[in-house]
């Protein structure tokens, strides 16, 4: 199997519909991805490029990104991702552990490539703009074994070390299967608002395609994504809670994607009053909060509204009811980390391929109700419940605790001198764990803009400041 078999009915039955739509890169029908996909597989197999050979990709999303995508995947070949801001010592060695035959990037990508040594050794270089001319045959997947990886997404995770993300051919169109069942998103028509550019990559799959929106969410951005959104009669939008976070505070009035019929919002710490404030600027829209990880995209799905009751219910700021597990995944939540597998789970690059289950490193609680997350298993889980309370407190979660030399706990975060200082006489009552308190900025991940990077705060720290580990 090919997972972009499920793209070319579309290629055929439906070439004038919108396939891509972004702002700076325009508008692409199914017919232009189509041609552009047959145009890079033409050119693959004409370098001698052939099913299984890895090729680094890094270009800015636009149609031509995912014409190139689609030819790439439907030659065979493995699509290599790496976040470019990572430490050039991590890109060298992801370089040296893939090898990649081709690196394909637009001119800013070549330019950064330039610093990189493990880049330069790719024995051929090809600019991205040059599949807008070539000619090529019309596009026909290749048929290749459903393990066979289709792409390798290399990024910082959560620990701040690289890892490696490979997703076969089945686990694209798996992962494909479980997002559309879990929103119910077979019965739209219209394309699909895309914040995350891999779901755009999804939505071409279901023939609905996607509008992107773009990485940077200034005001003037998000008003044109959103009359292009509105042309184009999106009916949902996958998201995470920073892009609504932003939304929220960047364009507070105003009638904004009022034809949205379901949001999809990922994670599993977010902060109740979003979620509530959407409820209240939407309340037509079907609200499903859905909860995965890097490599298990989703596991457990809930509808949004009775996470937040539930969650409030227990007197929770953040929503951590996270539902039932989607129908495809297997799960065994155990005191050590959940563990889960199903055709939409990825491998982790280096895993040893008697490796069946994936351990997510999440602490999931299981009651009558459902699924409740309960933290990270690495940290012990009354700091993650005393951060909860924290959070309550305080009335925000842009802060967290950590451990100093002595063992001794430290809150970090913004604004929390001040908030503490409402009530000085309250919080030492209530917390007298707190040795320290440390007024810092919060850092946050830049892939998910919510989550903070902990280990990133604390380097950021200045040096007088810095907390002894």
């Amino acid at each position: 199997m090919n997972c972009t078999l499920r793209i070319l009915p579309h290629l055929r039955d439906r070439p004038d519909r919108l396939a891509i739509s972004t702002l700076r890169g325009g508008r692409a029908s199914f017919a232009d991805i189509g041609q552009l996909a047959g145009a890079v597989q033409s050119f693959m197999q004409r370098e001698g490029l052939r099913a299984g050979d890895p090729v680094l990709v890094l270009a800015q999303p636009s149609p031509l990104l995912y014409g190139t995508l689609v030819g790439l995947l439907g030659q065979g070949l493995q699509v290599l991702f790496v976040e470019p801001w990572l430490p050039v010592s991590d890109i060298e060695h992801i370089l040296a552990t893939v090898q990649p035959r081709a690196f394909i990037g637009s001119r800013a990508a070549q330019l950064w490539a330039l610093r990189v040594p493990g880049v330069r050794r790719i024995p051929r270089w090809v600019h991205v703009g040059r599949f807008r001319r070539a000619r090529g045959h019309a596009f026909e997947p290749v048929d290749v074994a459903s393990d066979q990886t289709a792409t390798i997404t290399f990024s910082s995770g959560t620990t701040g070390r690289p890892k490696g993300v490979v997703r076969s051919h089945e686990c694209m169109a798996s992962l494909q299967e479980a997002v559309v069942e879990a929103g119910s998103l077979d019965a739209y028509e219209e394309p699909a608002l895309c914040v995350f550019p891999n779901l755009a990559l999804l939505h071409l799959g279901t023939g609905r395609g996607g509008v992107l929106v773009p990485g940077k969410w200034s005001r003037r951005n998000l008003q044109k994504v959103a009359a292009e959104a509105g042309r184009r009669r999106v009916a949902s939008l996958t998201t995470g809670p920073a892009f609504l976070l932003h939304l929220l505070r960047t364009i507070p009035d105003g009638d904004l994607l009022p034809g949205l019929r379901t949001v999809m919002v990922g994670g599993a710490q977010t902060d109740r009053w979003i979620l509530e404030r959407c409820f209240e600027r939407w309340p037509e829209t079907r609200w499903i909060h859905l909860y995965g990880s890097s490599e298990a995209e989703p596991v457990a799905v809930a509808d949004a509204r009775r996470a937040v009751q539930l969650s409030e219910e227990r007197g929770l700021f953040q929503t951590l009811f996270v539902g039932a597990p989607v129908p495809v995944i297997e799960a065994r939540p155990e005191p050590a980390g959940l563990r889960v597998r199903g055709p939409n789970v990825a491998t982790r690059l280096g895993d040893s391929p008697s490796v069946d289950w994936l351990e997510m490193g999440d602490r999931i609680t299981v009651d009558d109700a459902g699924w409740w997350y309960g933290g990270r298993a690495s940290q012990p889980g009354d700091e993650f419940d005393l951060e909860q309370r924290l959070y309550s407190f305080l009335e925000t979660s842009a802060c967290f605790v950590t451990r100093d030399a002595d063992g001794r706990l430290c809150l970090c975060g913004e604004g929390v001198e001040r908030r503490v200082g409402r009530d000085r006489a309250g919080f030492a009552s209530l917390f007298p764990e707190i040795q320290h308190i440390v007024e810092t900025p919060i850092v946050r991940d830049r892939r998910h803009r919510a989550r903070i990077d902990r280990r990133a705060t604390l380097a950021s720290l200045p040096t007088t400041a810095r907390i002894p580990q």
